[in-house]
């Protein structure tokens, strides 16, 4: 095969003569694009400087101290390295800590004619102490009107269209007692956040988050946003969260007199908040393997009172709200425990309810959704077995509701401390059953107790032979009526309590009103079968208690 002659180099210089222009113009571009990118490293203290200050200007309560900037000029990427967010009123430590924000040009809209800006946050990492959260709390400007977007802003000159997080990380820290909240693993990813894309549309911007949740828990949020609503940004989204250990929160909530142990919570469904709509919508949650307690203290007598009285009053505005949709299509709790623990009464008593199932159905916070269901089973006081149903609606003339409880053969013993709190008596042996239905309609009670008493036992010479003599012959007393008031054919003393009467105020919650009806007349009706005898007017007396306001 004949080979081609080589160019010439007449013909080289030939060539380059026709084309000198586009050679001398291709030189002058190639040596000034290395010049900028040479003088890139020259910039970066100044660059520093200035993006620290600019930041700094828009911020509010906060300052950030910045380790190192690089403005690359060959194609406007900005990197900063070992940026810090301090907080004014508790310096030590930063509240967030990011090794690299990166900033670029969103090239992919060029072609819609807009310079836009892409930001990276690799690694961040998030630490609020307690002291630091109070004090956030204590500031007039809310968070969000920190000026959070406006320094992003201000260390880049384009807008910002797509923000992204990768492997973030945020901790809680209480004290240094106490495990802290953690949430790791943060990835979080958001386009079109200048609504260039769908306008019209009310949520024109894509958003993806996925966490662990406290070490074995994992949440995934798909959604989207319109981060341009005034006066401030809304959003919808489905989320499923898994394996979450409820443990975690014992700390924070013990401020409310609550403890949790154990409990794994697993749930999806929708969330929507915007300045024009809430909405809650659980499609199901499950709690497995809970224990709740309780603890009313003289300590916190007044405390609780307020929150109480606080959170009812927040369920109510809620109530039947238009811009406020809450609904739980299906909540179960199982293998649970829950209890009681009474410290301003001598002696000290504590309720419970273990291997507790509670399946709750149709929950909303409007009327026209229709009634929501209840079951409960489970121990009372370890021995009586329990089964609740009721169904609730969320009325607008205050609480609605209906219950039929039954408690059957729970060890009397396991009560005495109740029993001593307000009897000044306890037993020796025995069984308690309970049966009651109970109707609310307007601040209106209907309904009965009805406790029976089995196998008592009341005076027993081994258990009283240390109390006095007063107190012995009070409990002879005591177990003679019943032996006087037993049913010959059922071997049970029994009572029933007739509740009629109002509730405390027609504005409280409804789970304000059973807690008012339940504490009144469970706690007021176990005593008529002991005293009954010595006491004729009893059943008279416990029906008045059960409307009288704790």
């Amino acid at each position: 095969m004949p080979r081609e002659p080589a160019p010439s180099p007449s013909s080289s210089v030939g060539a380059y003569r026709k084309h000198r222009f586009v050679f001398w113009v291709g030189g002058i571009f190639g040596t000034l694009i290395v010049a900028l990118f040479i003088a890139s490293f020259f910039l970066d203290d100044m660059i520093r400087t200035r993006t620290q200050v600019a930041m700094d200007q828009k911020l509010k309560g906060y300052h950030v101290v910045l380790a190192h900037a690089h403005l690359q000029l060959v194609g406007g990427t900005l990197t900063l390295n070992g940026l810090k967010v301090i907080q004014q009123a508790h310096p030590h430590p930063a509240v967030a800590d990011v090794p690299m924000m990166r900033f670029h040009i969103q090239v992919k809209e060029l072609f819609s004619r807009r310079v836009v800006a892409d930001v990276l946050l690799s690694h961040p990492k998030i630490h609020i102490d307690q002291t630091q959260l109070v004090a956030e709390k204590k500031d007039t400007v809310p968070l969000r009107k920190k000026g959070w977007q406006d320094a992003l802003e201000a260390a880049y000159p384009f807008k910002i269209n797509r923000f992204t997080i990768d492997d973030g990380d945020v901790v809680y820290i209480q004290d240094a007692v106490n495990p802290p909240l953690h949430l790791a693993k943060l990835n979080f990813t958001t386009d079109n956040i200048r609504n260039i894309h769908a306008p019209n549309n009310v949520y024109p911007s894509k958003f993806h988050a996925d966490v662990v949740i406290f070490g074995t828990g994992q949440a995934t949020i798909d959604g989207h946003a319109n981060f341009l609503e005034e006066p401030f940004p809304g959003a919808r989204a489905q989320y499923t969260i898994e394996n979450v250990p409820l443990s975690a929160f014992d700390p924070q909530i013990r401020q409310m007199n609550v403890a949790v142990s154990g409990g794994r919570l697993s749930s999806n469904g929708l969330l929507e908040y915007s300045p024009k709509v809430t909405r809650v919508e659980v499609d199901n949650a499950t709690v497995d393997g809970v224990a709740l307690g309780y603890l009313h203290a003289p300590s916190t007598r007044q405390a609780e009172a307020r929150r109480i009285k606080e959170t009812g009053k927040q369920i109510e505005k809620q109530n039947n709200r238009p811009a406020v949709d809450i609904s739980v299509g299906e909540f179960d709790i199982t293998h649970s425990s829950f209890s009681y623990t009474d410290k301003t009464t001598n002696p000290n008593y504590r309720l419970f309810f273990s291997d507790a199932d509670i399946a709750l159905k149709n929950l909303s916070n409007h009327e026209q959704q229709g009634r929501a269901d209840l079951t409960l089973r489970g121990k009372f006081m370890g021995s009586g077995d329990t089964n609740v149903s009721g169904d609730f609606l969320a009325s607008q003339h205050g609480p609605a509701f209906d219950l039929n409880v039954s408690i059957q053969n729970t060890d009397l013993t396991s009560m005495n401390d109740i029993l001593r709190a307000y009897g000044r008596f306890d037993v020796a042996a025995g069984k308690l059953t309970i049966f009651s239905e109970i109707s609310v309609r307007e601040g209106d009670i209907n309904g009965y107790v009805k406790p029976m008493f089995s196998g008592l036992e009341v005076y027993n010479y081994q258990k009283d032979k240390s109390t006095g003599v007063l107190h012995q012959a009070k409990e002879l007393m005591i177990g003679s009526a019943s032996h006087l008031f037993k049913n010959r054919s059922t071997q049970q003393v029994a009572t029933k309590v007739d509740l009629k009467g109002k509730l405390t105020g027609p504005n409280i919650s409804t789970w304000q009103a059973i807690v008012q009806v339940l504490h009144n007349a469970f706690i007021q009706a176990i005593l008529p079968g002991f005293d009954r005898a010595v006491r004729p007017n009893a059943a008279t007396y416990v029906g008045t208690q059960a409307n009288r306001v704790h």
